[in-house]
């Protein structure tokens, strides 16, 4: 196939981890309906933030929560097409004037 490319879409239930390892996921292409799993680990003394949709008409965050162990665990679900980003930033709980909190995000392009 010359002259053309062709991007996978995914489908069903989408995990994010994060921080994963070496290349972590930023940006995705899924299908409506699609839901996206994300589970924000947190750094020593960091907690996250609830996670947020850039474009809340297109991805809806379903449900967010904080475990025991301070990890972030949320669900959004890929309602129209288009593009949004989910997003998040931890916060240093000692001192939240202390060190800098790290951004988290993941830009998703919805498809029919």
């Amino acid at each position: 196939m010359s002259g053309g490319s062709t991007r996978l879409c995914l489908a069903g239930t989408v995990t994010v981890l994060y921080p994963a390892s070496d290349n972590p996921l930023r940006s995705s292409c899924v299908h409506v309906g699609t839901l996206i799993q994300i589970t924000l680990r947190p750094l020593r003394n960091y907690q996250w933030a609830p996670v947020a949709s850039s474009a809340p008409r297109l991805v809806t965050v379903l449900g967010n929560q904080i475990a025991s162990n301070r990890t972030r665990i949320a669900t959004a679900r890929a309602d129209f097409p288009g593009t949004a980003t989910l997003n998040s930033a931890d916060t240093y709980t000692p001192d939240p004037h202390g060190p800098p909190s790290h951004p988290w995000q993941l830009t998703l392009t919805v498809v029919p």
